[in-house]
């Protein structure tokens, strides 16, 4: 793609203004044309210059898109315009897919711990463990943990559990049993308008799968042969580094042993370096400490202090601080600036990576979380789905270089946008 020629754009202005004015001046395809390659020199990437090659990449990867897009004319599917669990099938027989699976992505920079990872390899793995018990809760979901058999097996929101290994022996279509606890881990379903017809029902559901699975995660033996896992599951994606958002809830042994979370950030640690020494070309990994945004100020505030600690502990691991949850639901940023100005005041470095704006409100505190973030010094934007609506936010993102994490499947599944507007 050549750089544009600025006197032509400066040209093609001229000609727009003098057109809205009545000017004696008509379009020529020359002025069509100039047009749209200013157009193109604006959107993000627009600036860089190809090579001979990458333009005839592109040219072939353009063909096969189109005959796509052709496909799904005719047929009436096509996967853009469908809800991602109607699309997902599609989306991985496409050819447009496979081409990009096998092109460097650079990295993966909003992840979440408990979802890293194909919900396929926990339970045909983490549930086959000798120990796992499984607990079905009042409300139809299900709770797992490790228990050595003279434990007592006591636990909030269980009052029976059961050994897995029994619990197969005894059913008739084990099969069918592991694809229930699948769907008890995802939110995968075959009628996802039905089933989700809120952000509240969805939010509720999304809350009792990372449930389930940490309850399995947390388990000290799954927990780092889960992360390498993952890691090979990005790297055969063509991802080359990956930062994950992480509550470092505390993980256990089998015994009860509780670890606290410098145990996992060098758990991270050293499965990472790990996976380096397997994998040479592979960037790495780093954290993100990570606190639920319903939390008061006094929560809040120890919250912090451990995040500067834990950065100070470990700054090639840990790459800062972040809120979770539902944040039409949670507190805003700005109930906690006075937590979130301590290290500023103590001069302690600790950065920032908010979720905010992940809301379709507007006008309301919810919305401002995406001025708040940049006030507060944001390094990235989670979600940022309502940055449109702050102008000012948008500007000043890019005038201070604070990337957005664009996450479209998740603003779909969570009914922040319908699924032929994706």
């Amino acid at each position: 793609m050549k750089a544009p020629n600025f006197r032509k754009e400066a040209a093609v202005f001229s000609f727009f203004f003098c057109l809205f004015a009545v000017c004696q001046t008509f379009p020529t395809p020359a002025d069509r044309a100039s047009l749209i390659k200013l157009e193109q020199f604006q959107f993000t990437g627009g600036n860089l210059l190809s090579t001979e090659k990458e333009l005839q990449v592109n040219c072939i990867l353009k063909r096969i898109k189109a005959k796509e897009i052709m496909e799904g004319m005719k047929t009436g599917k096509f996967a853009p315009a469908m809800h991602f669990f109607r699309a997902k099938e599609l989306i991985e027989q496409s050819p447009v897919f496979k081409i990009i699976q096998m092109m460097p992505k650079g990295a993966g920079l909003h992840l979440h711990e408990y979802a890293l990872l194909n919900v396929d390899w926990l339970v045909k793995n983490a549930t086959y463990l000798p120990n796992c018990y499984i607990c079905f809760t009042p409300v139809g979901g299900v709770q797992f943990h490790y228990f050595n058999r003279n434990q007592q097996k006591k636990m909030v929101n269980c009052s029976e559990w059961v050994l897995l290994e029994q619990y197969r022996n005894q059913i008739q279509n084990v099969t069918e049993f592991d694809n229930s606890l699948m769907r008890n881990l995802t939110l995968i379903t075959e009628n996802p308008e039905e089933a989700y017809q809120s952000q509240n029902i969805i939010w509720h559901r999304f809350s009792d799968a990372f449930a389930a699975a940490s309850s399995l995660i947390s388990y000290a033996p799954v927990f780092k042969t889960y992360f390498y896992e993952a890691l090979k599951e990005f790297y055969h994606d063509n991802v080359q580094y990956i930062e994950i958002r992480a509550l470092l809830l505390p993980v256990y042994e089998l015994d009860g042993t509780l670890h606290n979370k410098s145990w996992s950030i060098m758990a991270y640690q050293e499965v990472s370096r790990q996976f380096k020494n397997d994998n040479p070309d592979f960037m790495g990994t780093k954290v993100i400490f990570s606190v639920h945004r319903k939390l008061n100020n006094a929560e809040m505030k120890i919250a912090v202090h451990e995040a500067m600690e834990l950065y100070s502990k470990f700054p090639e691991t840990m790459a800062g601080f972040d809120m979770v949850g539902h944040e039409d639901a949670g507190h805003p940023l700005w109930y906690f600036k006075n937590e979130l100005l301590i290290p500023a005041k103590l001069g302690v470095k600790l950065p920032y990576f908010f979720h905010a704006g992940e809301t379709d409100w507007e006008g309301l505190h919810v919305d401002e979380n995406i001025l708040d973030a940049l006030l507060l010094n944001t390094s990235r934007i989670g979600h940022g789905y309502s940055i449109n609506k702050r102008l000012a936010a948008k500007q000043l993102s890019k005038k201070l270089e604070v990337a957005i994490e664009v996450c479209p499947i998740s603003n779909q599944l969570q009914c922040y946008v319908c699924p032929d507007e994706s």
